[in-house]
């Protein structure tokens, strides 16, 4: 059995779901997967996006629940997750280098611990193995790009209503705009360290983007779709999407144009990551998060050739 409490949003989800699948393949193990979703509901509602996404997507090869663990199992994941809530609470940036010098530790006794960055998890001889962590990088799942186009489809039919914008998209140089308000704004804490796409950042991106392509046409989606139409000075023929897809429609929109301009935000992630134009441009913000891991090989969720842009909010915390 390979084991993964799942934590976040869709775009959380499908780091988590690619991860698992690609270390099941890489091994050619005969392990079913399983995803609690359970502690969910400990982080906010449905509504809200805190409950299974992946049931809308053309995944079938993975279980709901929760087996259980050995007793020396539970006491290991209370232990590493003590510690971890312990270096969080007093420098996060420590996690990183904290959880490298454990992890062969951890893996012996079938437990993969990373919470950033990229840990190449080694071939264990345990029955079951517990995965734990966001797995915010493409290098765990390399292996299986072609697979997750299909995974990562979603089993419902395109929504009539968007026709048009489809067709736009498909007939124009598009640039899909991501633009996250949502907790980023309304909650201080999470603005403190997530805040880093300014109207600065876009408008920067866009005057890079007119250079790279010829006739772009930006397609901006967003949480907050009024907010941008009343405060974003975006250029003349810019779309909206109306702001009220189903996430699973809205993820199609966006992978569906050819270009990128993304937010610090795993969904938008995952927009550029299913886009099937191999010419595409991407831009994203030069820092994830106000702080850096970067130094002691913490962030890996930067693909080779994309283009950085600095927004003016950024800093080094």
């Amino acid at each position: 059995m390979i084991y993964k409490e799942v934590t976040g949003r869709l775009g959380n989800q499908m780091f988590q779901y690619a991860t698992l699948k690609a270390y099941k393949k890489k091994y050619n193990l005969d392990d079913e997967i399983f995803l609690d979703f359970s502690k969910l509901k400990l982080l906010g509602t449905p509504e809200e996006g805190f409950c299974n996404q992946l049931v809308d997507f053309c995944i079938d090869d993975y279980k709901s629940g929760k087996p259980k663990k050995s007793i020396k199992t539970n006491i290991l994941i209370f232990y590493y997750k003590l510690m971890i809530y312990y270096i969080l609470n007093k420098n996060e940036k420590n996690i990183y280098k904290y959880q490298k010098k454990h992890q062969s530790k951890m893996n012996k006794n079938g437990i993969f611990y990373f919470s950033y960055g990229y840990y190449d998890f080694p071939l264990i001889n345990k029955k079951n193995k517990y995965f734990y962590g966001d797995f915010e990088s493409p290098k765990y799942f390399q292996n299986i790009k072609e697979e997750l186009y299909k995974s990562f489809t979603p089993k419902h039919k395109k929504l009539k209503k968007n026709n048009n914008m489809y067709k736009e998209i498909e007939n124009s140089n598009s640039v899909c705009i991501s633009i996250r308000r949502g907790d980023f704004i309304s909650n201080s804490e999470i603005s403190k360290k997530h805040l880093v796409c300014t109207e600065d950042y876009y408008y920067k991106a866009i005057k890079e983007m007119n250079k790279l392509i010829k006739n772009p046409r930006y397609v901006v989606f967003s949480d907050d779709i009024e907010w941008c139409k009343k405060n974003l000075n975006f250029p003349k023929g810019t779309i909206y999407e109306e702001g009220n897809d189903p996430v699973w429609e809205k993820l199609r929109l966006m992978y569906s144009c050819k270009n990128f301009i993304i937010s610090n935000s795993t969904f938008s992630w995952w927009a550029q990551y299913l886009s099937r134009n191999k010419d595409k441009v991407v831009i994203a913000p030069s820092k994830w998060k106000n702080y850096s891991y970067k130094e002691d090989g913490g962030f890996d969720i930067y693909e080779d050739n994309w283009i950085l842009i600095q927004s003016g909010n950024e800093k080094n915390v």
